[in-house]
């Protein structure tokens, strides 16, 4: 089996499972992204999975026209590559979670700060 398409069979679930998460959290409730926000995700994991896609033959025209002569790809760049489309699925679901707790952190403040508006308010009658 070609190590070119090895990468891609390993990689493929990483991206569409990066494109069905964009799409859910689109369509969920709580966690709801807008509209442009799922675009741009999608289109960022199909990037991904095109571009691994075309690896093999970006790398054989190099060789053609003479532009590197580094060796064919090896087991352990099919992993750095993997591992790296890994990383990138954890950085946007990270971002994504840090979004949703600062939402949460800011409904929180001004609730707070509408709480101790009215104790203000009250304290004052009181006097």
């Amino acid at each position: 089996m070609s190590k070119y398409l090895l990468l891609v069979l390993i990689n493929a679930p990483i991206v569409l499972v990066g494109i069905i998460r964009a799409v859910t959290r689109y369509k969920t409730k709580p966690s709801r992204i807008s509209k442009s926000k799922c675009i741009t995700e999608v289109v960022f994991w199909l990037t991904i999975g095109v571009g691994l896609s075309f690896v093999e033959p970006i790398y054989n025209t190099l060789i053609q026209h003479n532009l590197t002569d580094s060796p064919p790809m090896s087991l352990f760049d099919v992993a750095l590559l993997t591992l790296f489309v890994f990383a990138l699925l954890l950085i946007v679901e990270t971002n994504e979670e840090l979004t949703a707790l600062k939402r949460t952190v800011t409904r929180i403040h001004e609730k707070l700060a509408i709480v101790d508006e009215i104790e203000q308010i009250a304290k004052k009658r009181t006097k």
